[in-house]
């Protein structure tokens, strides 16, 4: 065996171990995401300072979510499942900033590893034989065959598929991803 043979196996060896061992648990990841809405809530209380509060009181940022935002889903046809954080947060004095027409941030967790998208509350439809992941969006995201536009209030939905093989989602390709990796990693 050459020595470049010998190496890349070394190296491939090495990466998958050092990727099992880094990884952390969604219950880890689940808690990095809501400690950074924390961070944003107590932050975002600055802007509030002279307003609300007296020399020397406390500060208050009560980041709030109701408990059926963070739930399980099943994602392929061997049961694997993912959590999900659906971020519909409540913080003091500016509410639920971080949610608008179009949504929220929703957060998929698989092996640790955190995939985003913007919408309503991720669900998986079993399609005999697998799963599908299904994004609700609000109707001004889509669009018709009719190419007339449609009201934030018409249904919409964008799907992906888990990847056992790659430890990943798919979607379709002539549309922007699905669920990306998120910038909250552990």
């Amino acid at each position: 065996m050459k020595m470049v043979e010998r190496f890349m196996i070394l190296l491939t060896f090495q990466l998958m171990f050092s990727s099992q061992a880094a990884a952390a648990s969604n219950e880890e990841t689940l808690q990095y995401i809501m400690a950074d809405y924390q961070d944003q809530c107590l932050k975002a209380q600055e802007d509030f300072r002279d307003i609300n509060y007296e020399e020397g009181d406390p500060v208050v940022a009560e980041l709030g979510l109701s408990e059926d935002n963070i739930y399980e889903i099943t994602i392929d046809q061997d049961g694997k499942t993912a959590t999900v954080l659906h971020a519909y947060f409540s913080c003091t004095n500016i509410g639920y900033s971080w949610c608008g027409t179009s949504g929220c941030d929703s957060y998929v967790i698989v092996d640790g590893v955190s995939y985003t998208s913007r919408g309503w509350k991720p669900m998986s439809v079993d399609i005999g034989g697998g799963y599908v992941v299904l994004i609700p969006k609000s109707g001004g995201a889509c669009h018709n065959s009719l190419e007339i536009g449609i009201s934030n209030a018409d249904p919409c939905y964008i799907a992906a598929v888990w990847d056992s093989s790659r430890n990943t989602f798919n979607s379709a390709s002539s549309s922007q991803y699905v669920l990306t990796i998120s910038e909250f990693e552990p």
